[in-house]
């Protein structure tokens, strides 16, 4: 029967792309619209669940009345009927409704509403751009992600499985205590009195505390993705005691968090035992003084302390779920802090494909600091021709980092434009940006997928462009040879978190296999070949200038022996353009790259001339080393 229930929605829609609202309660309404009509089934059938229970109670009353005055040798005559519908009812209709509501709340609403909320989230999420990432730990986004859906689900779920069913359950037991005698209701009125200010006491100081626990507990999961994903580089850095000093720290700052919130539980706990005690006397002293009076049959009187009993039992449930509600929402109003920020780098609704003709790319008065006022680039300028293969050089904090990471749309530049072929690459999608440029940078870092779904991306694909990738960046022999610890083998083997399977070598040529792979009229190279040995890069040099012949190539080098081949080099320093030129034209300059290029070579200029020219700015020289 579950089946039924399974697929009410698709719980991954496609979306509009569009921000997701920052409000709370207009988050929920947006993310669970497709299941609305979920909602209202369960709606109807939590109240009618509710209204049943209490009519139990009302017909239990009544039937200890009907026993006490009726002779047991006529009762089945009389009421046999009557005893055989409440009797069908009870064991079919009653389980047949609470079974459907139950499926509707836990199967068709809650799996899939966790689903789309986490769904949502996740889609917008990953359309930030790479910079925006990088302003946070990827461990805490992560952890907003899914705790925001959860949140989110959370709540709804209590107000449709908890607090309808509580509130309908109570209003339906003051029509039965009403019933009785209308004093019944002052004791109740009491008790629902104090049970709100409790709640407005209480609730506010629950989510508030809730709020800090996964606050702290984000701190916390981010502070364990980071250890676990860097173990290498915190076992260099070394400092065991000081780090074990500031994870206590963070660990502790979760544990605290804990406590406040478990103290805020403790005592709306506490009060509510108070609360039901209190009500519970009320209740049963005052019926037993109707029934003295004979203002009241004894059947109706024990209908009345039933009543009582599950009423407090209900008031608890309830307490709990608007705690559990206001946590939620707490959770997601902080969760939505992160998931619901504006794109950082957004398309414009009316951009169209990137069509590259020869791949000419333009920088014209590009100025980008991050915000910061310093750094980055700085009003520059550079114009490279389609075809044409062009290095950057510079030392660290030149810009040339952030001249790459504009062109690709990892951020927006602050001011200038950026075109390819003349067609500013604001004005087009970031996909089909990205699609027409190929890269293979310094540090390759794998995803921990296949081998095959790092170079040719997710989705069937055929093999024979992915191997011909791999022979060309002398890749194919340790690919080959490669298997996981779940027997995957080739290119079916998974590479491990960021690679860490493979050696930095074995990673860089998996990185230029992915390029080889994309043919993309435009590469980028920044430090293609540094993690490879000697061997591996003289194999590869050959091949990489093939890959180079009819493509727009930008290469970032700090070994400037695999640039001074290229078309023209350009020195960057402070984010301005300060030399540009041939390897051979530089070298006659004198200037900053040929101080750079005496330091690396050892002298190889081979002219007395340049070689005191670039002893006597050895200085300047050690700046850009």
């Amino acid at each position: 029967m579950s089946g039924l229930f399974v697929n009410s929605v698709d719980p991954f829609p496609a979306g509009d792309g569009s921000t997701p609202d920052a409000r709370a309660g207009r988050f929920v309404l947006e993310v669970f619209r497709p299941l609305r009509l979920v909602v209202v089934a369960a709606v109807v059938t939590t109240i009618l669940a509710a209204a049943i229970e209490v009519w139990l109670i009302g017909y239990a009353g009544r039937l200890v009345d009907m026993l006490a005055a009726a002779d047991p040798g006529t009762l089945w005559a009389g009421h046999g009927a009557e005893l055989l519908g409440v009797a069908v009812f009870v064991t079919l209709v009653r389980p047949g409704i609470h079974l459907v509501g139950e499926a509707l709340d836990d199967i068709a609403f809650r799996v899939d509403a966790r689903q789309l909320a986490r769904w949502r989230a996740h889609r917008y999420v990953s359309r930030q751009s790479v910079g925006w990432f990088r302003s946070d730990l990827a461990g805490r986004i992560a952890t907003w992600v899914r705790d925001g859906g959860d949140a989110a689900s959370t709540a709804a779920y209590s107000v449709i499985h908890t607090l309808v069913f509580v509130v309908a359950y109570i209003a339906g037991s003051v029509w039965v205590m009403s019933a009785i005698d209308l004093r019944l209701l002052l004791p109740l009125g009491a008790w629902i009195l104090a049970y709100a200010l409790l709640m407005w006491w209480t609730v506010p100081r629950y989510r508030r505390a809730s709020e800090r626990l996964q606050e702290a507990e984000s701190e916390l999961t981010g502070l364990l993705v980071d250890s676990y994903a860097n173990a290498d580089t915190l076992a260099l850095l070394g400092g065991q005691d000081t780090r074990t000093e500031h994870d206590r720290r963070v660990f502790g700052l979760a544990r605290r968090a804990h406590v406040n919130l478990q103290r805020v539980e403790v005592t709306i706990n506490g009060t509510m035992t108070a609360l039901s005690s209190a009500l519970l006397v009320g209740l049963v002293g005052y019926g037993i003084v109707l029934w003295r009076t004979e203002s009241a049959p004894l059947g109706l009187v024990a209908a009345a302390v039933a009543l009582s009993f599950r009423i407090t039992a209900m008031a608890e449930w309830l307490l709990d779920a608007v705690s559990s509600l206001n946590g939620s929402v707490g959770v997601l109003r902080r969760a939505l802090r992160v998931i619901a920020q504006p794109l950082a780098v957004a398309d414009k609704p009316q951009a169209g494909p990137l069509l590259v003709r020869g791949g000419a790319i333009g920088f014209a008065q590009v100025s980008h600091h991050y915000g910061r006022g310093t750094g980055g680039l700085d009003r520059l300028s550079l114009d490279v021709a389609a075809g044409e293969r062009v290095g950057i050089v510079g030392r660290s904090g030149a810009g040339k980092s952030t001249l790459v990471g504009l062109l690709l749309r990892f951020h927006d530049a602050e001011s200038g434009t950026i075109t390819i072929d003349g067609t500013d690459i604001t004005d087009v999608t970031q996909e089909s940006l990205r699609a027409r440029i190929a890269m293979v940078a310094q540090e390759s870092t794998l995803l921990h997928r296949s081998v095959r779904e790092n170079i040719a991306g997710p989705g069937p694909v055929d093999d024979a462009p992915v191997e011909k990738a791999l022979r060309r960046a002398s890749a194919a022999g340790f690919v080959a040879a490669l298997r996981d610890a779940d027997g995957r083998t080739g290119l079916d083997a998974h590479v491990g978190e960021r690679g860490v399977r493979l050696s930095g070598g074995q990673r860089q040529r998996i990185a230029l296999a992915r390029a080889f792979y994309r043919d993309a009229p435009i590469l980028i190279l920044d430090e293609a070949t540094s993690a490879l040995d000697s061997e591996a890069e003289a194999v590869i040099h050959d091949t990489l200038g093939e890959v180079m012949s009819g493509r727009t190539v930008i290469a970032i080098a700090h070994r400037l022996s695999t640039i001074a081949h290229l078309d023209r080099i350009v020195v960057l320093d402070a984010g301005r353009i300060v030399e540009q030129g041939t390897h051979a034209e530089l070298l006659e300059r004198a200037g900053i790259y040929a101080d750079l290029w005496s330091r690396q070579s050892g002298g190889f200029l081979g002219t007395e001339r340049h070689g005191e020219k670039h002893d006597m700015s050895s200085d300047r020289a050690s700046r850009y080393a």
